[in-house]
């Protein structure tokens, strides 16, 4: 049975291009860089909120001085 078996011929194929495998590396890097940032932009802006008026925290973590400026303490 041994001598029925005929293997298949090697196709020769191009070396893959060194400087292009460089580039798309350079690229995914990048891309998962700003994707990381973008993330972390919108972590920070969920856990200190994104009011932008007269710049009153209102997100997940309070100012603990807001309480007193709304006049809500009575001496």
């Amino acid at each position: 049975m041994a001598e029925d078996y005929i293997r298949p011929p090697i196709v020769a194929s191009e070396a893959p291009n060194r400087r292009a495998a460089i580039w798309r590396f350079r690229i995914y890097v990048i891309i998962a860089v700003a994707l990381l940032v973008v993330g972390i932009v919108l972590i920070f802006t969920a856990v200190t909120g994104n009011s932008n008026d007269n710049g009153v925290v209102g997100g997940l973590i309070q100012a603990p001085h807001n309480y007193f400026f709304a006049g809500n303490v009575r001496a």
